[in-house]
């Protein structure tokens, strides 16, 4: 838990690859998000994020975790309390950016189109 909502990490055997880079990724987790739809009716899901060592390298709450990788590479016990403490410093500042409604109905047209 970070912040009061549920934060999931996800561990695969490869690392995950950055969306924004398409280079490798550190770790992915799954974080809440939500918005108000038309209605003003409450829409919440789960979204993954992936902390990557190039593109989050100056966000405050990523750096520190980002150094304990490059420092330790991985998890081990003895080092276990240290590294949920910096994940959940960062998975606390991870934020999702609310949907954008009118790019959302520019692709729907776009994919009904076929030039998506």
């Amino acid at each position: 838990m970070s912040g009061g909502r549920q934060v999931d990490v996800l561990t695969t055997g490869e690392p995950p690859t950055c969306p924004r880079c398409e280079g490798d990724g550190l770790l992915s987790a799954l974080v809440p998000y939500g918005w108000a739809n038309a209605a003003g009716d409450p829409v919440d899901g789960r979204t993954g994020v992936v902390l990557c060592a190039t593109c989050d390298a100056s966000a405050p709450h990523a750096a520190p975790l980002i150094t304990w990788f490059r420092v330790h590479g991985h998890v081990a016990d003895q080092r276990g309390k240290e590294f949920v403490r910096l994940l959940v410093a960062w998975a606390g500042s991870v934020s999702v950016s609310p949907l954008d409604e009118r790019t959302l109905d520019e692709e729907i047209g776009q994919w009904r189109n076929g030039s998506l």
